[in-house]
């Protein structure tokens, strides 16, 4: 609808994970950084977090964008659905290759170590990125994922064994909760890398590089309306994506030169009355969220 009116290539501000719409700051390079160096010396895990929205899957493709150009590695991303142990087992069977059929989680983590240890084939090192690790609820999950933390493979460059996975949790903040009633678990995870949301000066550069990336003209926004964004989503990309897109809507639909902060707190409004009227209308069907 306004891609033409902005004179913009295409929508900047999707809610979907495209690397060529990143924006990092320190804290994402760092982190980044950190996630590449466990996979890349094979090292057992490590832990992701953040609040909802602030860039984490965005975080886990760049990661998989490094790990699928190392030929001598794998990568495999995989949300976590809550009490689906042998799901997830399977899943990790087919990544390794394995063909036959498995009922337990100790007939999973045999075939997983026969595959891996296979003198006759080159295992791949593997890292396996759970997202959405908070969903993890089962003692059955943590134990298998814990077992699988001890799966090994012949280095392949005659030197000792090495870890076959590499395991990188991923999720809300409440997964350190989670993670601290399985220490055996936690003690091996190297790193816990916690996302903040952006400060405001990272709110107006992240704006400016989405419409950069689509094309457009970076002071689509003035500051004031990048700043007004900033306060109503705080700092939140995910919501800074929704309120941004709305107001280049509205500025488009009102035929306007520039996106004010006017029609920035108007779009914040919408955003709060439609999250109101949706709220409202669950509570007297009598529908409730836990």
């Amino acid at each position: 609808m306004y891609v033409r009116y902005w004179n913009l290539r295409e929508k900047p501000f999707q809610n979907v994970t495209d690397v060529r719409f990143a924006y990092l700051a320190e804290q994402h390079k760092e982190g980044l950084a950190r996630l590449i160096y466990l996979a890349k010396n094979q090292k057992i895990g490590g832990v992701l977090i953040g609040p909802y929205g602030v860039g984490k899957s965005m975080v886990l493709e760049l990661l998989a964008q490094s790990i699928r150009a190392d030929n001598n590695a794998r990568f495999l991303d995989i949300s976590m659905m809550p009490g689906e142990t042998m799901a997830l087992a399977r899943r990790i069977l087919e990544f390794a290759g394995y063909a036959g059929g498995v009922n337990d989680i100790s007939g999973a983590l045999e075939a997983l170590q026969s595959a891996a240890g296979d003198p006759k084939r080159e295992f791949p090192h593997a890292v396996l990125a759970i997202d959405e690790a908070q969903m993890i609820i089962d003692t059955a999950t943590w134990q298998f994922l814990h077992l699988l933390t001890n799966i090994t493979a012949p280095s392949q460059k005659d030197m000792p064994l090495r870890n076959a996975f590499t395991i990188i949790l991923c999720g809300h903040t409440d997964l350190t909760n989670h993670l601290k009633l399985y220490q055996a678990l936690a003690q091996r995870m190297q790193l816990v890398w916690r996302l903040e949301p952006l400060t405001e000066n990272q709110t107006v550069e992240y704006i400016q590089q989405r419409i950069r990336a689509a094309g457009g003209d970076i002071w689509i926004f003035n500051e004031d309306a990048m700043r007004a964004i900033y306060r109503a989503s705080n700092g939140l990309p995910r919501l800074i994506n929704n309120l941004s897109d709305t107001a280049l809507v509205l500025a488009c639909a009102g035929k306007l030169p520039k996106v004010t902060r006017e029609i920035a707190e108007q779009a914040a409004a919408d955003s709060d009355s439609g999250l109101t009227a949706e709220s409202n209308t669950l509570q007297a069907e009598g529908v409730t969220h836990g």
